[in-house]
């Protein structure tokens, strides 16, 4: 039995060395410097593209559209929560932002009634009962949702 003891103890002691080279090996140069992470990762964060352009970039166009948004409820709402596909940060916005989907389900993602979120503030309808199949963007203005328009 101590044979065994002494094998298992030995493949153990093994183990554990292999397993402390190669992790210091691939363990980058900066880890630990700040905490449990890499501290080179803020650097590499800050070249990445920036996704999205943000809203003083829409209202240098759009100035009309954003003072009707910021006069309604969705005044809090950054421009591409809606706007699909998101504009990348370097892409120049020729005309006018890309269309919204405005279907019942992509304004359900805030609208439909969620018991878990709050009764104030983000409307919640039964979007199996409301006006169901249709556009929203048809009846309201999706920059100011209180504004309907006739159909």
């Amino acid at each position: 039995m101590p044979k065994l003891i002494f094998r298992l103890f030995l493949s153990f002691a093994v183990f554990v060395t292999i397993f402390i080279l190669i992790q210091q090996y691939v363990k980058p140069v900066s880890f630990g410097e700040n905490g449990h992470y890499r501290a080179n990762a803020l650097e590499d964060n800050l070249r990445k593209t920036t996704y999205y352009k943000g809203e003083k970039a829409c209202a240098s166009c759009h100035q009309e559209v954003m003072d009707l948004k910021d006069s309604d409820l969705h005044a809090e709402v950054r421009c591409e929560s809606c706007h699909i596909p998101k504009i990348d940060a370097n892409t120049k916005c020729e005309v006018s932002p890309p269309k919204m989907e405005g279907s019942i389900e992509f304004c359900a993602t805030c609208h439909a009634t969620n018991p878990a979120r709050l009764k104030k503030g983000v409307p919640q309808l039964d979007i199996n009962e409301h006006e169901k199949g249709k556009n929203c963007v048809k009846c309201h203005n999706p920059h100011a949702p209180w504004e309907l328009t006739e159909n």
